[in-house]
């Protein structure tokens, strides 16, 4: 899978299946996607849209010793998916789309 950098700002396309977004402005206008929530510790994502059949958000959650990506539930297009951590949201996200479940 190759990976292609779009901005920093607009996101990062990893693959065809999975978007990248920030608060300033999430690459949610590609794929259907769009954040709809999010607070110190979660963020949600519905995806509209998509060739794929599932989908789960992933969050940017920091601690004080380090940051990662935490995934958030697998739903179908359609609804929404939300990731919640005890770190902190950093505001970051990505959506990563696939057929089956075990894809995501």
């Amino acid at each position: 899978m190759t990976k292609k950098i779009l901005s920093s700002v607009a996101g990062v396309v990893l693959g065809a299946a999975a978007l990248i977004g920030s608060t300033a402005s999430p690459a949610a206008a590609v794929g259907g996607c769009s954040k709809t929530a999010s607070t110190d510790h979660s963020v949600s994502v519905r995806r509209t849209s998509g060739l794929e059949t599932y989908f789960r958000v992933y969050g940017y959650f920091c601690s004080t010793s380090s940051c990662r990506y935490i995934p958030g539930s697998l739903v179908s297009i359609g609804s929404t998916s939300k990731a919640t951590s005890s770190a902190s949201y950093s505001g970051k996200w990505y959506v990563k789309g696939c057929y089956v479940t075990g894809g995501c």
